[in-house]
């Protein structure tokens, strides 16, 4: 394992400053920004789905960034209900990927941090593929989608509370370049079965990656 302890740092979108941890790694195979659930129910960069998704990437001698988005734990601005929080997301690839020169992006999040982030990384040519845990269908127009061409991950859990497990593999199955990962009698937190979460994007990423 080449990782090098976490850091915290700060990185500046339109909102001020975001909190944020990031890990280097030798010779990366690539970078990857995490984004987190939705932080009016509490959800922040230190969420356990969320660093588990780290560790996974990492395991891969993947470079990651998580950070907070605006108005979330010691980050600058308020919350904009998912619309300043794209501009979040831009700023947090364009700090990794100016660290790392040059080497393919993968970018997603959990819940809420999944749509954030998928909106812009689907549009972005940095970005190979993109990934989605926990992806909450019953709350969010996924339909953009159906017109991405990259590579989508999605790992989600068949008592998911917040997405329903049948509907998102439905949609799964009619979206270009995707796949999914059932999780049997996981929740939305994946309770005792992150595991599964960690390794899966492990998995997915290096093939994404080193194709």
């Amino acid at each position: 394992m080449n990782r090098r302890p976490l850091k915290n740092v700060d990185i500046y979108s339109d909102a001020g400053r975001l909190e944020a941890v990031y890990r280097e790694v030798l010779d990366p195979l690539g970078v990857a920004v995490i984004c987190h659930p939705h932080p009016l129910h509490g959800g922040t960069l230190h969420n356990k789905v969320v660093f588990r998704a780290a560790r996974g990437l990492e395991a891969a001698d993947i470079a990651t960034v998580r950070f907070n988005f605006r108005g979330a734990g010691a980050s600058q601005g308020k919350h904009d209900h998912g619309e300043g929080e794209q501009r979040d997301f831009e700023a947090a690839l364009r700090w990794i990927r100016a660290r790392h020169p040059g080497m393919k992006a993968i970018a997603g999040g959990f819940s809420f941090g999944a749509w954030v982030a998928s909106r812009v990384a689907c549009d972005l040519p940095e970005v190979a593929g993109v990934f989605l845990i926990g992806t909450p269908v019953d709350s969010y127009d996924f339909l953009y989608l159906g017109r991405c061409r990259k590579p989508k991950l999605f790992i989600h859990g068949s008592n998911d509370e917040h997405g329903d497990a049948e509907k998102l593999a439905q949609r799964v199955g009619t979206w270009p370049d995707s796949e999914m990962v059932l999780v049997e009698s996981a929740d939305h937190f994946f309770s005792d079965q992150l595991e599964v979460v960690e390794e899966s994007l492990r998995v997915w990423a290096t093939t994404v990656l080193e194709g």
